[in-house]
């Protein structure tokens, strides 16, 4: 961050020996490298050699940086960032009756978009989350997610809808984003044959799904709720989230990972996707459509 607070972001590597800048400090809203001591605006601009004088106009590459919703977004493009770029995806709670109560970052040893599948699917949960959320949970005779404009969807313009029978919105907003709204008719409970708008108590999710490397998912979780503001300042409130959060992200990571492994080994995750897939399935066509240019059901890990 600059001297005004304002975020920047250059590229990890010094202009005089290519030392990661990463290993610096900020000195003064510059990047202070560690080796030499040169000194870099957000912008990239060099504006401080010590020792010397016999260099002038020395930059490192920076991309533009756009701070929203308490993220900070970079354009990695090669060209110059739409004219737009200031007005894109709001991910803030969706009121001011929402108070964040959790913000936690993890990393997941699992390809990005099987992450991203397995938060878009609900109807897993009466099976696999038996310890944490779903604890109770009585199997539906069927379940659907029902793509309608609501009101997560209207906000960001993402493809949402309802899961039914539960009580719970949910929206996928490309590339990587999972958004959901949860209605609690008790603190803590879930009731079926009720929709979210019909419950006075909601909490809210947003799943960011960053690709970190192969294999590999730096996942961002943020969660608000609508009620008890005042159990933000409990004590070891954020303990409790993150141990929570831990809980459920390893009861998938199980699976997950099983279904990465059998991915490698060729297998097909997407054989026989069924009405309860939905969500799933747009995902997985919107992604190979933008990586391959051919919108299938086939994972990134069985394509040649």
């Amino acid at each position: 961050r600059d001297a005004n607070g304002v975020a920047g972001c250059v590229r990890d590597s010094c202009a005089h020996r290519a030392c990661p800048l990463s290993l610096g400090k900020n000195v003064g809203g510059k990047v202070q490298c560690p080796y030499h001591g040169w000194e870099f605006e957000t912008d990239g601009r060099c504006t401080k050699t010590p020792s010397t004088n016999e260099l002038k106009n020395i930059r490192v590459e920076a991309l533009p940086v756009v701070e929203r919703d308490g993220m900070i977004w970079v354009y990695p493009g090669e060209e110059d960032p739409p004219e737009d770029h200031q007005n894109f995806t709001a991910l803030a709670p969706p009121g001011d009756e929402f108070t964040i109560h959790a913000e936690i970052v993890l990393t997941v040893p699992v390809e990005h978009g099987l992450l991203m599948e397995n938060l878009l699917d609900l109807a897993h949960a009466p099976f696999t989350h038996t310890s944490t959320f779903a604890k109770g949970w009585s199997v539906p005779d069927r379940v659907d997610f029902k793509t309608v404009k609501n009101a997560v969807a209207q906000q960001i313009g993402g493809l949402g809808g309802e899961w039914q029978p539960y009580p719970i919105d949910m929206t996928f907003q490309p590339p990587c984003m999972v958004l959901s709204q949860i209605g609690l008719v008790k603190p803590g409970q879930v009731e079926a044959e009720t929709r979210a708008s019909d419950c006075d108590r909601h909490l809210h999710q947003l799943h960011v799904c960053l690709p970190a490397k192969d294999g590999e998912t730096r996942l961002l979780y943020r969660m608000s709720l609508d009620f008890a503001k005042f159990a933000k300042n409990l004590p070891f409130v954020s303990e409790f989230w993150e141990e929570l959060a831990n809980q459920v992200l390893g009861e998938d990571l199980v699976l997950v990972e099983g279904q990465q492994r059998n991915m490698k080994a060729g297998m097909d995750v997407w054989s026989n996707p069924v009405a309860y897939d939905k969500l799933g399935v747009r995902y997985r066509r919107w992604r190979t459509g933008v990586q391959y240019g051919n919108p299938s059901l086939r994972s990134e890990l069985t394509i040649e």
